[in-house]
């Protein structure tokens, strides 16, 4: 079974705000297994021992969560920037890179989209609002598994053969990948916002900007990269 490794976010526990839980949301979990992967979460850690651990792995997710610096793109924050977290920041940019630099199988999701551009050499709108998009609101009200907008896929590739060329996706964000570097753009919101864009030449690095995690009908997407990975195993076994 492909072991895939799951970058993790934190939260505070106990009666004094003093110890740090890292973990991943529980869909994560379901949406992987249900394709038959072995799930490993990945803590904080050096770079050293990092790149050890993304060298055993078959495929690499980053989730979603709380903003990116804006100082990894070059830029000050913007008063609409949202809570960052810097020993996060610092673990998912090196294994995005990583992934990106070994081949190694990546999906992003949401924040880890943004992650997965930046890593590369991209750009963010760290407030889509902000930034005079304003006809779709990108930072869902209703609860999931509910869709909000629209998604139009621009390629066969990926998207089109799981949900048509026109679908609608959820959507709880309000930064953007804004220049995706050297990744293509595989499809947008009817605003024009990217919605999902990969790296050419690489097995898999693809970047979903919407949750497909809670959305049932859109695990393929993590089947996809579950697949990436079993092609992997089967290329080192040969």
């Amino acid at each position: 079974m492909p072991l895939i490794g799951i970058t993790s976010q934190t939260a505070s526990t106990g009666r004094i705000n003093v110890n740090k839980v890292w973990g991943v949301r529980e869909p994560y979990r379901a949406a992987l297994e249900s394709h038959g992967a072995t799930v490993v979460v990945l803590p904080p850690q050096s770079p050293e021992r990092m790149a050890e651990v993304l060298a055993r792995l078959d495929g690499l997710v980053l989730p979603g969560g709380a903003d990116l610096d804006p100082a990894y793109y070059g830029e000050q924050p913007h008063p609409r920037l949202g809570e960052v977290d810097p020993l996060r920041d610092e673990q998912e940019l090196f294994a995005a890179r990583w992934a990106a630099e070994n081949g190694l199988p990546t999906l992003g999701v949401c924040r880890g989209a943004q992650v997965g551009a930046v890593a590369v050499g991209g750009s963010l709108y760290q407030d889509l609002e902000a930034a005079g998009f304003t006809t779709i609101s990108h930072e869902q009200t209703s609860k999931a598994p509910a869709l909000w907008h629209h998604v139009s896929a621009l390629e066969g590739r990926w998207l089109k053969p799981l949900f048509g060329e026109r679908f609608r996706s959820n959507s709880y964000h309000h930064q953007a990948i804004r220049d995706p570097g050297p990744l293509r753009v595989l499809a947008r919101a009817d605003d024009g916002v990217i919605e999902a864009a990969y790296l050419p030449g690489h097995p898999f690095y693809l970047m979903i900007q919407w949750h497909p995690e809670l959305l049932p009908s859109h695990w393929s997407l993590f089947g996809l990269l579950v697949e990436a990975a079993r092609s992997g195993l089967a290329a080192a076994a040969d």
